[in-house]
């Protein structure tokens, strides 16, 4: 039996069977304008706007909508970034996923922030989306179950120089 090691938001380890494993789809955007990124601060870090797929959705479709949701703005994909795998363990269901991250660097077309599309979950950890210079991200800590922060933040900063 294949044992899998997922990790929490809290960066806290699991092992679990890999057939125990449920699957998951998540797709993120990253918005870069005048030498800032959007980003959605949540726990006690930060995580680009983004989240689950829904069945019958495409990864655009749930960009879309989980961008909308999460800052307020509407926004439309310029160009996919990259696919990534993550191993991560839900504290409050106690579900271990094996996730599958879909990131899109994508253009602001309309909106203002907003927390008006949080679900319960939501509001519980995030808070309002913010612009935040490249630096300063660079020093806070990316809520995510991966260590791409460093990938991701490369991207928005090639974002700035095209």
């Amino acid at each position: 039996m294949e044992m899998v090691t997922t990790k929490d938001v809290f960066g806290k380890t699991y092992e679990v069977e890999a057939e125990k494993l449920v699957p998951s789809v998540h797709v993120y955007g990253i918005a870069v304008q005048d030498g800032k990124a959007l980003i959605s601060p949540q726990f006690d870090g930060y995580d680009w706007p983004g989240g689950t797929f829904e069945l019958g959705e495409d990864t655009v479709d749930t960009l879309k909508r989980e961008f909308k949701e999460e800052t307020g703005y509407d926004v439309e994909p310029e160009k996919l970034l990259g696919t990534y795998t993550s191993f991560f363990h839900h504290h409050k269901r106690n579900l271990d996923y094996q996730s599958f991250l879909v990131f899109y660097l994508v253009k602001v077309v309309g909106g203002e922030i907003s927390t008006d599309g949080f679900d319960m979950d939501e509001k519980e950890y995030a808070k309002r989306a913010c612009w935040v210079d490249l630096d300063d991200l660079a020093t806070m800590r990316h809520a995510c179950s991966i260590d791409i922060a460093d990938e991701l933040l490369r991207y928005a900063r090639e974002a700035i120089l095209r």
